[in-house]
């Protein structure tokens, strides 16, 4: 009888003894996606992983009908959280451009915002995806604001610019979260972007 006793007692301690390394090794690692809604994004034990904000600012004002010596300039924001993880985001840029001469430039007065200044655009109307903003957050227990400016100018040449008219720029800002997904746990306390 204590055999049975015995041999059930060691059933039972092999079956709880799975079910918490199952358990142990489902939960060891977390995920946490850059996003712009603000929305949460995953706090798991006593590891802060945070949330990015992406603000795209206004549109600009004048930007219809213009003329060479035009310039303006918009603002957009990028706000961490508190965190204990590096976080990496990109902002990138989606336009079509037939306006020969256009220069464009993101500058930040924050030191390492990852702004890359003047940017070259294309003129042939075909869609392009550039970076503007390339920066990596490290941990913080405090939040960071940076705020950009992207400046568009159409610059007075002192030549004839004639074949610049009924040409157009379109663009779009936004995240680029491809291959933003981060794993976090004892072993990557920065993150890494491999599953482990």
């Amino acid at each position: 009888m204590k055999s049975r006793k015995h041999e059930i007692i060691l059933v039972v301690l092999t079956i709880a003894t799975v079910i918490v390394t199952v358990i142990g090794v489902t939960f060891a690692y977390f995920t946490a996606k850059m996003n712009t809604t603000g929305e949460p994004v995953i706090n798991v034990g006593s590891a802060n992983v945070g949330v990015i904000k992406f603000d795209g600012g206004a549109d600009f004002k004048t930007a219809t009908n213009i003329e060479p010596s035009w310039k303006e300039t918009k603002t957009f924001t990028i706000t961490s959280s508190a965190s204990d993880a590096t976080r990496p985001i990109k902002i990138k840029l989606m336009y079509t451009n037939t306006m020969p001469g256009l220069v464009a430039s993101v500058t930040s007065e924050t030191e390492g915002s990852g702004a890359v200044g003047e940017i070259e655009l294309d003129s042939s109307g075909e869609q392009k995806d550039i970076v503007i903003v390339d920066k990596s957050f490290p941990p913080s227990e405090s939040e960071t604001v940076i705020t950009y400016s992207l400046t568009m100018e159409l610059p007075e040449t002192s030549v004839n610019q004639n074949e610049s008219q009924g040409k157009k720029f379109d663009g779009t800002l936004y995240v680029d979260t491809t291959g933003s997904t981060l794993y976090y746990n004892d072993t990557y306390k920065e993150g890494t972007t491999k599953l482990p």
